[in-house]
């Protein structure tokens, strides 16, 4: 199956935004005095995992200087 680039850009907006919602959960979970650093640290895990396919799905063309 071949994705438009279009199709690409849609699906890297969507991982991209879903990983920015965990991190600010992740954020106002770490603020509680009772948290977790198991969960914390999964949380960064899917954060950058959504970022990565993100950058593959769709990678960021180099800026010209």
């Amino acid at each position: 199956m071949n994705l438009t680039p279009s199709e690409r850009e849609q699906i890297a907006e969507i991982l991209k935004r879903r990983a920015n919602e965990i991190a600010g959960f992740r954020g106002d979970y770490s603020k509680e005095g009772s948290h977790f650093g198991s969960v914390e640290l999964a949380l960064t895990r899917e954060i950058e995992r959504l970022r990565r396919l993100a950058g593959r799905v769709c990678p960021e063309e180099p800026e010209d200087e």
